[in-house]
């Protein structure tokens, strides 16, 4: 007898779709479609994610360890794709058209990915010059004489 695959019990057709995408995702009627989402646990998760990225925000605040150049883009990043997602996330609860369809959503997610990409570039690409730059100015600011007091 051959080994079976695990699958889930009752629900095993609606966990097997779960992680799929739709086969019209690109199509316009799909995307632009201003139904209240059904799937309340998925809802929630992308609201929570959304929220999650505005907790980090307010932490690189208040984190000084990391390079401030770098910070200061990593807090715009998260705080505006968290403030962008959970507007989305209310508009398409509500089924406002047009703010609040699935394309609005996708374009949010999209401008992450494209941020994020040009955060991770600057990362490797000018911020390693800009730490050199500054160790080396904080090293000859070291030697000059200090202004005396009068």
């Amino acid at each position: 007898m051959a080994a079976r695959p695990w699958r889930f019990n009752s629900s095993s057709a609606h966990q097997e779709n779960y992680m799929q995408l739709p086969e019209n995702f690109f199509t316009t009627d799909y995307l632009f479609a201003t139904t209240t989402p059904t799937d309340k646990l998925r809802f929630l998760t992308v609201v929570g994610i959304f929220f999650l990225f505005i907790i980090v925000a307010i932490l690189l605040a208040y984190n000084k360890k990391i390079h401030p150049q770098l910070r200061a883009r990593l807090f715009n990043f998260f705080l505006t794709i968290g403030i962008l997602g959970i507007v989305a996330a209310f508009f398409r609860y509500e089924s406002i058209p047009y703010v609040g369809t699935r394309l609005v959503m996708l374009l949010v997610i999209m401008a992450a990915f494209v941020w994020y990409l040009f955060i991770t570039i600057y990362s490797i690409t000018k911020m390693p010059k800009e730490v050199r730059l500054r160790k080396n100015q904080e090293r000859y600011v070291q030697y000059l004489p200090k202004q005396k007091r009068k």
